[in-house]
């Protein structure tokens, strides 16, 4: 998922990603720095989690199919939780 389908799903804009080799989740654990929300100014960092339905969740009927966003929650942070890095 690229910035603009996150934004896409958020309401939000974003215009950059701290990428880290402490993050065991790239994909799904991601650090950007949000421009706006709901067409509102906005200057904060935020830890967005994701989770992508696999096989076994959707045999279960929990998702429609492997890859589908089933789960998205965000939190506004200052610095990696995975590297210390202060973001600016």
């Amino acid at each position: 998922m690229n910035l603009t389908e996150l934004g896409e799903i958020t309401a939000s804009e974003y215009n950059k990603e701290h990428t880290c080799a402490a993050n065991s989740y790239p994909q799904c654990d991601r650090l950007v720095h949000c421009t706006s929300q709901y067409e509102q100014p906005m200057d904060s960092w935020q830890l967005h989690n994701l989770h992508f339905a696999d096989a076994e969740e959707v045999a279960l009927g929990d998702a429609e199919e492997v890859g589908e966003l089933t789960y998205h929650s965000m939190i506004v942070v200052n610095f990696c939780p995975f590297c210390g890095e202060k973001l600016q």
